[in-house]
C-alpha cells in the first residue's frame, strides 16, 4: 500500500523551499494539468507515502486546528539536528504543541501556509548510540 496526502496553496514556490530545501524530503514530481492545477509531489527514500501541495485559481479554503500535524521521523539524529538547524536559522515559525507529547519527542515548526510540522527525534539504540 502507498500513501499520497493532497493541499491545496497559493504558495508553492515557498512549499518547495521548505520540504525540500529545508526538511529534505526528495521533489518527486511537478506538474501542470490541462484542468488548470499545478502542483509538485513530495516524498522520502522509500517512496511509499507522498505530500502533494496544488495550487489553482481557486483560493484555498483549509480549516486545521492545533491537533492537525504532518509528522516527520527522522532515522539519524545528525540528520535530524542539521535540519532543525536549516529550519531555525531562516525563522520558521516554531510552536508549542497543544498535545505535550509531541514537546518531549521533536520540535514542531509551520510551514509557508502555516500546516503545523512535528520534526520527530529518532528514538536512540542504547547499544550502539544511533
Amino acid at each position: 500500500m502507498r500513501m499520497r496526502i493532497a493541499h491545496h496553496t497559493m504558495n508553492l514556490d515557498g512549499m518547495v523551499t521548505f520540504y525540500v530545501d529545508l526538511l529534505g524530503l526528495r521533489l518527486k514530481s511537478v506538474f501542470k494539468s490541462e484542468t488548470g492545477y499545478e502542483g509538485v509531489i513530495f516524498c522520502d527514500d522509500s517512496d511509499t507515502w507522498e505530500i502533494e501541495f496544488t495550487t489553482s485559481e481557486d483560493l484555498p479554503k483549509c480549516c486545521s486546528d492545533e491537533d492537525d500535524l504532518i509528522i516527520l521521523y527522522f532515522d539519524s539524529m545528525a540528520v535530524y539536528n542539521s535540519t532543525i538547524e536549516r529550519v531555525s536559522q531562516l525563522r520558521h515559525l516554531e510552536f508549542a504543541p497543544r498535545n505535550p507529547y509531541w514537546e518531549e519527542r521533536g520540535r514542531l515548526f509551520k510551514d509557508p501556509d502555516g500546516n503545523r510540522v512535528v520534526i520527530v527525534k529518532p528514538v536512540l539504540n542504547e547499544e550502539d548510540g544511533q
